[in-house]
């Protein structure tokens, strides 16, 4: 019994030396990729969407802002602003 508990603990401890730097790479990566997304390209995103939401009269705003619109466009920005910099970012480190 103690020779099966020895040889799964060294299969665990092959496996975690073999994707373990891969795994700490990748969340390092969507790390470095969220924060990127979050301080340089959301500002202005947001400011062009909010330029253009401006136009529609103050009850369209108030309606919008009750509806929560403003915090599903921030989502839907991020996700796609964090797609793009993923593709970039992996399509430069695959050539």
């Amino acid at each position: 019994m103690p020779m099966i508990i020895g040889a799964l603990i060294s299969m665990l401890l092959q496996g975690l030396r073999q994707y373990l730097p891969g795994i700490i790479g990748r969340v390092l990566l969507a790390f470095g990729i969220g924060l990127v997304t979050h301080e340089i390209a959301l500002p202005p995103l947001k400011a062009f969407i909010s330029s253009k939401v401006a136009t529609l009269g103050p009850v369209l705003i108030a309606y919008f802002d009750a509806c929560g619109f403003g915090i599903a466009i921030s989502m839907i920005l991020s996700a796609w602003a964090a797609a793009r910099a993923q593709a970039a970012i992996l399509s430069k480190l695959g050539s």
